[in-house]
């Protein structure tokens, strides 16, 4: 099935939204919302308890009146295959919302618990850990009607996405350069799984042919830079009022501070201008691709940039990030 209709959203109107991309929709197609709603009701209602602090947090990030996070994101996915991505997605965000409250060590533990679920050989054992029970058995429901595709590409995502589970938070260390945590942000923000799960959404080869799929991977790169540090810029001050119950904080505002000795604000202009020095990056070797790459490669760079442009306008519009903690819950 084609992508659904999108539109293009006039971003001026926002202040707050600073990045170069143009920005598209699918939010007034009536199909995209009705299988966008149920993709996230069906995902939330599965992996959170009724009245539960990760649940009120999963429908408070969806209660963004500027867009849905899914609408904006994913505007040249197959229609098809939209929910599926909107259900991965939404899934991850409440791994991320569960496992940032735990202590590190915990947290490890409940991510290996967690993997067993993409593999058949566990579907007996149900051990459901201390957290990840419910989430567990989504998963395992979701490798199964993967699997039942019979396709190698839908085999080789969850490969990935096992891969991703396994490094999202194995690390404890303190960043002091920028240069030093950008690999560790993309890794958790599960960017290889998410590239290789809009490819599949848009029915791109996960691995695409040697030329085309290094400069794939090179643009890869810069948007998962992009929507790194987007998420970090916009999430700051949010994540500044967990240090007193959270034993590691993951955000390049105070890698920033310590590795320039700089304060809080001027480590934000900085973290600016290193987002919009990337955006110039991306857009120079889109126009390259624009001149000599396949209509193939063209359309999955178009897609990154709209997924990575709809992504950066919901973090400088979304209540998550943009009032006051205590309006949260």
């Amino acid at each position: 099935m084609p992508p659904f209709t999108s539109q293009p959203v006039d971003t001026t109107r926002i202040s707050t939204y600073f990045s170069s991309f143009p920005v598209r929709t699918c939010d007034h197609d009536s199909e995209a919302v009705s299988t966008i709603e149920h993709a996230l009701q069906s995902t939330i209602s599965s992996c959170t308890a009724s009245g539960s602090s990760e649940r009120k947090r999963a429908k408070y990030r969806h209660s963004n009146p500027a867009g849905n996070l899914f609408g904006l994101c994913l505007t040249m996915c197959e229609a098809d295959r939209v929910g599926h991505v909107a259900k991965f997605t939404e899934f991850l965000c409440i791994v991320d919302d569960v496992m940032e409250d735990l202590p590190f060590g915990e947290a490890s533990i409940e991510h290996a618990i967690l993997r067993q679920a993409l593999y058949e050989r566990y579907d007996s054992d149900s051990y459901a850990g201390q957290v990840v029970g419910d989430m567990k058995a989504f998963l395992r429901e979701m490798r199964k009607e993967l699997v039942a595709q019979n396709d190698p590409e839908s085999l080789r995502l969850l490969q990935t996405l096992d891969t991703s589970l396994h490094n999202r938070d194995s690390v404890d260390d303190e960043f002091r350069t920028l240069e030093d945590y950008i690999p560790f942000r993309k890794t958790n923000f599960d960017y290889e799984f998410v590239c290789q799960l809009l490819r599949w959404a848009m029915k791109v080869p996960l691995k695409l042919e040697a030329e085309e799929e290094r400069l794939a991977r090179q643009y890869e790169h810069l948007i998962g830079v992009i929507v790194g540090l987007t998420n970090d810029f916009f999430s700051w001050e949010m994540e500044r009022e967990q240090l007193e119950t959270c034993d590691r904080i993951r955000n390049a505002v105070p890698v920033l501070m310590v590795e320039h000795s700089v304060s809080e604000a001027e480590a934000k202009a900085m973290l600016k201008e290193v987002i919009l020095r990337e955006e110039r990056r991306a857009s120079d070797l889109r126009a390259k691709v624009e001149v000599s790459g396949s209509e193939r490669l063209k359309k999955w760079v178009e897609a990154m940039e709209l997924f990575a442009a709809g992504y950066s306008f919901w973090c400088a519009t979304c209540p998550r990030y943009n009032r006051p903690q205590n309006e949260q819950h």
